[in-house]
């Protein structure tokens, strides 16, 4: 139990000075996000988000005062609109730099960012590329259709795989999908800088990952291509599958997988199925494969923490950290440290409102006065804080001497990423 709301400064400062590398983040390359409207600066959704999670939450003031000097402590909206120019102005002045000098403000050193495709804004080394691999579980449609709203973003990021390899269907044989499709693909991403791959499964369906024997997800297969589609059962047992057999190539090719875990945007997603320790058949299968459980797997931490006794386990907490206040973020941040220091990780989960949107199946509004970098902003402290709690309560109840706090610290931060992710001792002077 965390017994105190106070931190050490020694411990604290030392938290603070650290160019930590975010293990997980959502930053929008540039000229992707919706402009904003100076005369209507916050437009919030009809989709129901926790108090935290609103655009009215009071500690974006924090951050835009850090951000882009706002003088007010109100959401006056003449003082947003004259804060959203003033927003617009820096990024002119910074250009294509922009993205980097955000990082800057936080002292984040390098993040690692989730995409499809790398991008150009979101270079490295300041920025790692972690690819998402969702689309690859969908070959063939689910018939009757599954209506959550990522499915259809998925099956068009096949079509857009297959366009790009001058390829009007996918292959007709199994072994052809996964050895003459997807395995050049997955190549192709190492080759072009990924440092993972990242998965959302639990929105369209559970973490129970089974293994299938080849024949019956062969013959799956060929039945989808012909028909058009598998029912629900059967496309499920052709996921599990096409995931086993990526997770042993990821392996082979040193990329962690990052796995969404714990609670997900409603209404459709499935928060039972989102318990990581349905996973564990599957990660105890793959030895070889780094797996990282994301956002602590909150509300299921319990479970996230105790899967890091598997060897090729990781945990990150990102986004528990916009969940969870400090003093509750700090109790997971503890438990890890007590159980496998050397495997917690650092994350923000900064993301846009355009991921809210697409999530949630909405249209994206005009909401950049909420966007990745003032989340960025206000996680990282939220982060921080609890790391400088739980630290603190660690050495005031014994548990770690004083020598032992830097390398603690320093792990957490950002050595834990560091080495996971074959990353340089100082990722930005590798520019």
């Amino acid at each position: 139990m965390i017994s105190t709301s106070i931190t050490d400064p020694g411990i604290e400062r030392e938290v603070w000075a650290v160019p930590a590398i975010d293990d997980h983040a959502h930053p929008m390359a540039l000229g992707l996000e919706p402009e904003g409207d100076p005369t209507d600066p916050i437009q919030p959704y009809d989709y129901p988000l926790p108090l935290r999670l609103r655009q009215s939450n009071p500690e974006y003031l924090d951050a835009w005062t850090a951000l882009w000097q706002y003088e007010h402590r109100d959401f006056d909206e003449g003082h947003l609109g004259e804060l959203l120019r003033r927003k617009e102005s820096v990024r002119e002045q910074h250009g294509a730099r922009y993205n980097e000098w955000v990082l800057d403000q936080v002292n984040i050193d390098a993040m690692v960012s989730i995409g499809v495709t790398p991008s150009e804004s979101l270079a490295a080394p300041r920025f790692r590329w972690c690819a998402h691999l969702d689309w690859a579980l969908w070959p063939v449609d689910c018939s009757p259709a599954i209506v959550e709203p990522l499915v259809p973003l998925l099956r068009r990021a096949v079509g857009q795989k297959l366009a790009a390899d001058e390829r009007e269907s996918v292959p007709a044989r199994l072994e052809d999908y996964l050895s003459g499709f997807l395995g050049p693909h997955l190549a192709q991403a190492k080759a072009q800088g990924a440092v993972g791959i990242k998965f959302n499964t639990p929105y369209y369906r559970p973490l129970d990952f089974r293994e299938v024997p080849y024949a019956d997800a062969s013959s799956l297969y060929a039945r989808g291509v012909s028909d058009g589609g598998l029912g629900l059962a059967e496309h499920r047992l052709l996921q599990d599958y096409i995931f086993g057999w990526l997770a042993a190539e990821a392996g082979g090719l040193s990329l962690p997988l990052q796995m969404h875990t714990g609670l997900g945007l409603k209404p459709r997603f499935d928060t039972p199925g989102s318990d990581p320790l349905l996973m564990e058949p599957m990660i105890r299968a793959r030895p070889s494969t780094k797996f990282v459980l994301l956002h602590a797997g909150w509300p299921f931490h319990h479970s996230t923490l105790c899967m890091m006794a598997h060897a090729n386990v990781h945990v990150d907490f990102s986004c528990a950290c916009i969940y969870l206040y400090p003093q509750a973020l700090a109790e997971i941040v503890r438990a890890g440290l007590q159980w496998f220091p050397e495997k917690l990780l650092y994350g923000t989960d900064a993301y846009s409102d355009v991921a809210i949107a697409m999530l949630s199946g909405t249209a994206p509004k005009p909401n950049p006065l909420s966007g990745w970098e003032e989340k960025a902003w206000l996680m990282d402290r939220v982060c921080r804080r609890a790391v400088s709690l739980a630290i603190t309560n660690m050495h005031e109840a014994g548990e770690l001497d004083s020598d032992a706090i830097a390398t603690l610290v320093g792990g957490v931060m950002r050595g834990n990423a560091q080495e996971l992710y074959a990353l340089p001792a100082s990722v930005a002077a590798a520019q």
